[in-house]
Formats: structure tokens, C-alpha cells, sequence
């Protein structure tokens, strides 16, 4: 099988789910545990700082996205004109 590559803007990159990561306080086993991936694929996603991602990782790195927005209530932020991308939280109130 050919090893498939995306080559579009990797949305979030992965520097922005480990920060998210940090941000609500889990290690990588937990969110490997919510998101039905082993830990080994987290770690691999986490350093991957590549332009191009094999399809796998992408699927990957939409699961950890999708559990740290739907479970823990993150943003992640595109970068603007006068800011650069990030994350936070979706509820003021959460921290």
C-alpha cells in the first residue's frame, strides 16, 4: 500500500495539542486512554514537527483534538495578523 501523506496545513499542528495537553493538566497515557490510541502514537504526534503527515497521524491527531475540545473544553486558535495560533479555554470560566 502506498504511504499516503498530507501535505495540506496539519490543523491542530501538533505543538498546539501538546501545549492544550499542558494546559488542562493530563499526561500522555490519559489522553492516549480517552482518545482509543496507544500512548506511543501520542508521543509520536506530540514530535512530529514535520510539514507533512502520513493519513494515520492525521487520523490520530483529529481524535486527541476532538477529545481535548469535546472532554475538556480547549479552543485551539488559528494564527491572525496581529496574533499567533494557540489554545485555551472555551469557557472563561474554566480556569
Amino acid at each position: 500500500m502506498v504511504n499516503k501523506r498530507v501535505t495540506d496545513a496539519i490543523w491542530p499542528t501538533p505543538r498546539l495539542v501538546r501545549a492544550a495537553r499542558a494546559l488542562v493538566g493530563i499526561d500522555q497515557a490519559t489522553i492516549a486512554q480517552r482518545a482509543g490510541v496507544s500512548r506511543k502514537a501520542v508521543i509520536s504526534i506530540e514530535g512530529d514537527e514535520s510539514d507533512t503527515m502520513d493519513y494515520r497521524r492525521v487520523e490520530v491527531l483529529h481524535k486527541l483534538q476532538v477529545v481535548l475540545e469535546d472532554e475538556f473544553g480547549i479552543e485551539f486558535q488559528k494564527a491572525t495578523k496581529s496574533a499567533g495560533a494557540g489554545v485555551r479555554f472555551r469557557d472563561p470560566k474554566a480556569f
